[in-house]
């Protein structure tokens, strides 16, 4: 299964596309899950004072606005993201909280950074990887972009962790395979310890955190993986009376959904180590 072409965030061109996006990354943002990651993900990066900080995949620009706010009057937060039209959606909540003095929007590739090497404090990036054929390229630019002794902060789930109570487990695992198989990897959240790694960062740490939603509030998301499964071509009735399973036991507040996050950094080399073309080497003493 050619899964690249089938992801639909992996390139947001249409205006309809882009609208269809942001409404998802609000829809999700707006959870009390979510909040509380963010807070958790804000805590790992620990952006000081007077810092220079790129948000690769910067999306809406609800992390570089917060970041923004850490780094102060003397810091730099730069917002970069593939996508022209969600980037604009971030230029104006930039505004609208009074930061535009230290963020700078820049539309760009991941894959290749536009930006020279050692440039800044930190490099953090959310629910990117998942969407690329080679993390591995992206982190090596991540890298090449933070100086000696800085830091890079990956995000990502790992969909395949996905509960959903209640709903036929079987009709539930049906589901989340195909919401797996439509992204690039949407496993990518149990890779990124080796991805840090095989890119030369030093004291790698991973802290999983787990999305619990009892509210309802991530409905709209299930919805829509309810949709991509149809799609995949599972059967409608089968789709059908898992959704009305869940939305009864939700009605009920007897539902329960959650799944996995993980946030992955580590340090560049700040001595005689070096990376060479993805390999860590240590030079002669």
């Amino acid at each position: 299964m050619n899964t690249s072409r089938r992801d639909r965030w992996a390139a947001l061109e249409s205006p309809e596309a882009v609208e269809a996006a942001a409404t998802r990354l609000r829809q999700m943002g707006d959870t009390a899950s979510e909040a509380r990651a963010r807070e958790c993900w804000l805590d790992l990066l620990a952006a000081g004072a007077g810092e220079r900080i790129l948000d690769v995949g910067a999306g809406l620009g609800d992390m570089t606005v917060v970041i923004a706010r850490q780094v102060g009057s003397d810091g730099v937060v730069h917002a970069l993201d593939l996508s022209a039209g969600l980037l604009h959606r971030a230029r104006d909540l930039v505004r609208e909280s009074g930061v535009s003095d230290r963020v700078a929007t820049e539309v760009g590739d991941a894959r290749r950074l536009p930006y020279g090497d050692g440039r800044f404090d930190a490099v953090f990036c959310r629910w990117l990887l998942l969407h690329v054929s080679d993390p591995a390229r992206v982190v090596a630019e991540m890298r090449r972009v933070v100086r000696p002794g800085g830091r890079v902060l990956l995000v990502e789930a790992d969909w395949e962790t996905l509960a959903v109570y209640p709903g036929d487990p079987a009709t539930t695992r049906e589901i989340v395979q195909a919401n797996v198989d439509r992204q690039v990897d949407g496993r990518i959240g149990r890779r990124l310890v080796p991805l840090l790694r095989s890119a030369g960062l030093q004291d790698v740490t991973v802290t999983p955190l787990v999305g619990l939603d009892l509210a309802g509030e991530w409905l709209p998301f299930l919805r829509s993986r309810v949709d991509v499964a149809a799609e995949a071509g599972l059967p409608d009735h089968d789709l059908a009376r898992w959704w009305e399973a869940v939305v009864s036991a939700a009605d009920r507040g007897d539902y329960m959904m959650s799944f996995t996050q993980y946030g992955a950094s580590g340090t560049v080399p700040d001595g005689p180590e070096a990376v060479h073309f993805g390999r860590r080497v240590t030079e002669p003493r």
